[in-house]
């Protein structure tokens, strides 16, 4: 009820600075105004070029299936007076319109990796959002290293609703890098402030934590949560015409420790091996070594 009355508010404070400007809406009463011939707008709430980052999918490439879902938002100075039946769809032409505008350009995502068959939805009376409105992804069958976008679509909506002329699709999609995919890690852990001895001299040595996957923030980085400490390795390279080089890494933090700065010891994107080294001191002052070894799968 919190999301519907801010709603309202945002609705109303919204209509009134445009309606005001205009001059169109006249006194009602003496210090009073009248609202009651603003029209509804409906919108897809999670939808618009401005929320585009919000509207990446970052699906595991191991997970088999996964759902995202978005919703209609009847915006209006009530709530919705009767059941209000909108019409959504997938919308090709937004690719399109999209890759027009210049910058990283996108494919149709094929109709393999996805499943959707919803026409309309229905923002019930007394209500300003629909129920959730699922898609249906298949990310093991998603090339990692290409990008695909589905575009959803409200197209029609209920006589005297108006359709936003900019939040009304969401841009699904998913943003290629050719290092991405699933991994195996393998994390070694020296108790000391090298990895001097090797094997021999570590708590932990390429102990297998099973996979992980390398998920892209870019056609150029991608990142990755270590199994390990449970820091994020991102790596960033070069891509000069297919040939992968200048790779680097950076790590976030995590809360209880200190890290150094992180060294790219191995990338090899021939073979798919990275090998991350770091060090880090923990909450009680003794320093520790890491060593990440990721292998593609």
């Amino acid at each position: 009820m919190k999301r519907n009355n801010f709603n309202k508010l945002v609705a109303l404070l919204g209509v009134f600075i445009a309606v005001s400007l205009s001059s169109c809406i006249k006194n009602y009463r003496n210090d009073e105004t009248n609202f009651s011939n603003l029209k509804p707008t409906a919108n897809i709430y999670e939808g618009g070029l401005y929320q585009f980052g919000s509207q990446a999918l970052l699906f595991p490439g191991t997970d088999l299936v996964d759902t995202a879902t978005f919703h209609i938002n009847y915006a209006a100075v009530n709530v919705a007076p009767a059941d209000e039946v909108f019409t959504i769809g997938i919308n090709p032409s937004a690719v399109t319109a999209y890759n027009t505008t210049g910058g990283l350009q996108f494919d149709m995502l094929p109709d393999s990796c996805f499943s959707f068959t919803a026409t309309s939805a229905t923002v019930l009376k007394g209500q300003n959002y629909s129920n959730g409105i699922p898609v249906v992804f298949y990310p093991g069958k998603i090339s990692p290293d290409s990008n695909y976008m589905l575009p959803i679509s409200l197209t029609q909506a209920p006589a005297g609703v108006t359709i936003s002329s900019n939040i009304s699709t969401i841009y699904y999609h998913f943003i290629g890098c050719p290092i991405a995919g699933t991994y195996e890690q393998y994390w070694s852990r020296w108790n000391a402030s090298d990895s001097t001895g090797g094997a021999s001299t570590a708590a932990y040595y390429l102990d297998d934590l099973g996979p992980v996957t390398f998920a892209p923030n870019s056609p150029t980085e991608a990142q990755v949560t270590s199994q390990g400490v449970g820091e994020t390795d991102i790596i960033d390279f070069t891509n000069t015409n297919g040939v992968l080089s200048n790779f680097t890494v950076t790590i976030t933090s995590v809360s209880g420790i200190t890290e150094g700065i992180p060294v790219m010891e191995l990338a090899d994107p021939i073979h798919g091996i990275y090998k991350i080294y770091f060090t880090y001191v923990n909450s009680s002052g003794a320093t520790r070594v890491i060593v990440n070894t990721y292998i593609k799968h």
